[in-house]
């Protein structure tokens, strides 16, 4: 029998240091070990990934006078796909900072100024600010707010009322939302507390950002590292056991039934592993039957 040499838990770390440490800076290694693969995760919902997205605007968008031009400059990076960043929450810059906002509703505040502040990679600040829910491929334009209206149930009434689809999957049944005012839900985004929100037509919906854990840490970056570190040893148990085929490709590059051979894990797509026996030259996709990361389609 031929045993693998892998340690996909090792590869699935040097992948989560490499992408941090590029993003954050060598300092964001000095966490443990246990906490990258979290800190991965909530990065992207941080900072969306550079990509041209579909622009949708709200029926009762309205942009002052005074911001027009940052708004038009910021519509033009949005469907031209380039980086969103500058736009963003100073707070954005540092890894371990908590938005309200972003956890409970799954918004960010992007900032309308046109040219970036001295001396750091930051647009301009400004008063007003623009709310938007962004996933993958779309940008949905809520509205323009004052800075620090972060409580806002219009927020989330216009989501609602304008894209329901894109957070149907949100809904709840059977529980009533929490009339909480402003100042309260404050309080329990400080008390890293999680809230249903009723709209008022009465449809209730959970966290659509994912809610946060009783540390302050995003609860949606926490499972889907736990999904991921679980799969990622269901597919090293399963390439082992499955490893005859590899055989046919192996063989190609050289293998004449060696009793140990290497594998790595290399990449994750939204849909597959891909694992590498270096030593032949072979990448594979793999797939995880039963395994819960790609059932989700997480994307990045």
């Amino acid at each position: 029998m031929t045993l693998l040499q892998a340690d996909f838990r090792s590869d699935l770390l040097e992948m989560a240091r490499t992408s941090l440490s590029a993003d954050w800076g060598p300092e964001v290694l000095q966490h443990p070990d246990d906490d990258l693969l979290i800190l991965f995760f909530d990065s992207l919902r941080r900072r969306p990934v550079v990509r041209p997205r579909r622009l949708w605007i709200a029926d009762d968008f309205q942009c002052p006078l005074e911001m027009e031009q940052g708004w038009e400059q910021l519509r033009q990076k949005i469907t031209a796909g380039e980086d969103l960043r500058p736009h963003l929450s100073r707070g954005h810059g540092r890894h371990d900072s908590c938005d309200g906002l972003l956890n409970e509703w799954d918004v960010h505040h992007f900032h309308l100024g046109t040219t970036l502040s001295p001396g750091d990679p930051f647009i301009q600040r400004t008063g007003p600010v623009l709310f938007a829910r962004v996933t993958a491929n779309d940008f949905y334009a809520i509205n323009v707010f004052s800075h620090g209206e972060w409580e806002d149930t219009k927020i989330i009434e216009s989501l609602h009322r304008n894209w329901p689809d894109s957070i149907r999957q949100y809904k709840i049944r059977g529980i009533q939302g929490e009339p909480l005012t402003e100042a309260q839900r404050r309080n329990v985004r400080k008390g890293n507390l999680q809230t249903a929100t009723a709209t008022s037509d009465g449809t209730v919906y959970t966290a659509i950002g994912g809610g946060v854990a009783s540390s302050g840490t995003s609860a949606q970056a926490v499972m889907r590292a736990d999904m991921l570190w679980s799969d990622t040893d269901l597919l090293q148990k399963a390439v082992q056991d499955q490893f005859e085929k590899f055989l046919p490709h192996l063989r190609a590059g050289g293998y004449t039934n060696q009793t140990e051979v290497k594998a790595t894990l290399v990449d994750i797509t939204p849909w597959v592993f891909q694992i590498a026996f270096p030593e032949y030259g072979v990448l594979s996709n793999v797939t995880l039957e039963g395994g819960w990361f790609h059932r989700r389609r997480w994307d990045l």
